[in-house]
């Protein structure tokens, strides 16, 4: 079984016959993460992976642990995220973009962070990060929480639900920069220690509600994070 990324289907699962053997013409072409052109042939069930051609081979990310712990934990969020035959250019070129980046980059967490939230923007779930979601003033230096059901801010005096968690006035800000900017300039931000440690936190907490469970690849993801 093959799930692919398409551009014009969305995400599709196919089948690839026989991909595994060393004689097959589709071996090397079907190895995770690359981008190629496809020759799906239909069938009544499931449909089958005729002729692939490689594009780009983003071999970096097979290659590198580090790496390949980033591509396969953005992978599973994109499929967990996503349905079957959905369709969305935008959510493909983001998903392109974001592995021919990583494919020439070092490996960096808060561009991966980056690439998670706006993935989200794209498919309605942008974070308000600016103003408070019940009493609409601008939001201050302190007391603020984040309401994970409704993917907004709270300012300390609004702040009486059971679904929030704190959030600091920097973490807020650092939030607000991977949500506008492009994944190589996340790449240049330096945070210290408890900061880091706060938007990293948040980033999985928003996934945890969102999926209800934690992801496969984070295990290894956070093992290879920590070395």
């Amino acid at each position: 079984m093959l799930r692919i990324l398409t551009k014009d289907f969305g995400k599709i699962t196919t089948r690839a016959i026989s991909a595994r053997k060393l004689s097959s013409k589709l071996a090397g072409h079907l190895e995770p993460y690359i981008k190629s052109d496809f020759f799906i042939a239909g069938s009544r069930s499931i449909d089958i992976v005729a002729g692939s051609n490689t594009i780009l081979s983003h071999a970096l990310l097979r290659e590198s642990l580090r790496h390949s712990a980033i591509a396969a934990y953005f992978t599973e969020i994109v499929d967990r995220a996503t349905h079957e035959r959905a369709a969305d250019e935008e959510l493909y070129t983001h998903v392109s973009d974001f592995f021919g980046w990583l494919s020439e980059h070092d490996a960096n967490v808060l561009s991966l962070h980056t690439a998670i939230l706006q993935l989200f923007s794209i498919l309605g779930y942008r974070i308000e990060l600016y103003e408070c979601h019940q009493c609409k003033k601008p939001i201050g230096e302190e007391g603020n929480k984040f309401h994970m059901e409704l993917w907004n801010v709270e300012c300390e005096h609004c702040s009486n639900h059971d679904q929030t968690m704190g959030a600091s006035a920097k973490a807020i800000k650092v939030l607000r920069y991977l949500n506008e900017h492009h994944f190589s300039e996340s790449a240049k931000l330096h945070l210290n220690h408890e900061e880091w440690s706060e938007v990293h936190f948040f980033i999985r907490a928003l996934l945890r509600y969102y999926f209800d469970r934690d992801l496969v690849a984070e295990e290894v993801f956070l093992a290879l994070m920590r070395d």
